[in-house]
């Protein structure tokens, strides 16, 4: 039986969530089913490139429509059509809003008949906080959303909200993602490493939040949330990891340099920014911090209890589910208020892991790792994948 063509269209392949799960999805597919391609929106000579290579490493070839952020021409509709006319995918999946809407007029102007499948990685999003562009785009979404052949979302709390953002597909799918239990692991010999190099002793409380900065994954909050928990534990110790949270140039401070500075954190926030060993940086963490408005699957999540790692946030996406006994969360309408309530629930249920003797907090943690490796492992969720997408195209 000949392989199945998939492009994957993708607004950037930077290290966001969709993005490293297409990667993590395309490592797994089985060779011998599936051929697949990446077209990204963006150009990728810089951070929207970071895992071009990877992916190209997996076997995909990667192309790119050399867009900037902010505006997609008509030029950029007919490249995409062309590239699709010619190769001529069964399956066109997209990944993210932008992608969803050129990739669906793309494929149709191709008129090469390939099924079109949307990707919704989100639960929520506080537009104000975006462009004009990504609002008339999703609003754009919304309206034509019974015209792909399927709409994936990779949480039930991302399905149900964009149902009620006015999505009307006429196949709603939740495909959960997954988390290689290989890689994400407890690793003692990799906590004390990393705790060496920072400077902190095995019994220094350390949380961690580990997200690149962006308006949705509650940078702010995190930081408000350590400053209260230091006056209750002073010795506790913050850790950012991710693009964009190193500290800026001297002469051209942040947003996020100021509000430390402004809160008094300088010498208790380690700054790690990109890192390529995040399962280290996690098995370091006595407990992961979840600030975020809008996850649906919050990879860290399940990447922090496959190594053992407690979770205590918001209630956001199905962080909830995800975690199972693994983590702690405050109730659901903390998660999208002001920002001196969610800081203070974040640090209330922060502290309540904390309070727990190490032993319990290790149970914690052993857990999570058991429920996720029930339910999120990595061949599992594949599979899933590759299931959906042999179900867009009939075979004879």
């Amino acid at each position: 039986m000949a392989k199945l063509r998939v492009l994957h269209v993708i607004t950037g392949l930077g290290l966001g969530g969709a993005e490293s799960w297409l990667a993590r999805l395309l490592s797994r597919l089985p060779d011998e089913r599936f051929e697949c391609r990446v077209t990204s929106l963006l150009d990728l000579s810089g951070e929207a490139g970071t895992l071009a290579e990877t992916v190209r490493s997996l076997g995909a070839p990667v192309s790119s429509l050399g867009l900037r952020r902010g505006w997609a021409g008509p030029g950029a509709l007919f490249a995409l059509a062309g590239q699709i006319r010619q190769w001529r995918p069964q399956v066109v999946q997209t990944w993210l809003y932008h992608a969803d809407l050129l990739g669906l007029l793309a494929a149709r102007a191709s008129g090469c008949g390939a099924a079109v499948s949307w990707g919704l990685r989100c639960a929520y999003m506080d537009f104000s906080r975006y462009g004009i562009g990504t609002r008339l785009t999703v609003r754009a979404c919304a309206r034509l959303s019974a015209w792909p052949e399927a709409v994936t979302a990779n949480s039930r709390a991302g399905a149900a909200r964009h149902v009620a953002l006015g999505y009307r597909p006429r196949r709603l799918v939740v495909l959960e993602n997954g988390v290689d239990l290989t890689r994400f692991q407890p690793d003692a010999e990799a906590r004390a490493r990393l705790r060496a190099q920072w400077g902190v002793a095995e019994q220094t409380p350390v949380i961690g939040l580990l997200a690149r900065v962006d308006p949705m994954k509650g940078h702010e909050t995190f930081c408000r949330a350590g400053a209260l928990l230091r006056r209750r534990c002073p010795d506790a110790r913050l850790v950012l990891c991710g693009a964009g949270t190193e500290a800026g140039p001297e002469d051209d401070a942040t947003a996020l340099d100021r509000l430390i500075a402004d809160l008094g954190l300088e010498a208790a926030v380690i700054r790690l920014g990109r890192r390529d060993d995040p399962e280290a940086v996690l098995t370091a963490l006595d407990v992961l911090a979840l600030a975020s408005r809008g996850e649906g699957f919050p990879n860290v999540v399940a990447e922090a209890l496959a190594c053992g790692t407690p979770v205590a946030g918001l209630d956001a996406g199905d962080a909830r589910a995800l975690a199972g006994a693994g983590g702690v969360f405050a109730a659901p309408e903390a998660t999208l208020s002001d920002e001196v309530t969610r800081a203070g629930a974040l640090a209330d249920r922060l502290q309540a892991v904390l309070d727990l003797p190490r032993a319990a907090r290790v149970e914690m943690g052993a857990k999570g790792r058991t429920h996720v490796m029930g339910l999120y492992g990595l061949d599992a969720a594949t599979a899933r994948w590759a299931a959906h997408f042999e179900s867009l195209v009939p075979r004879i």
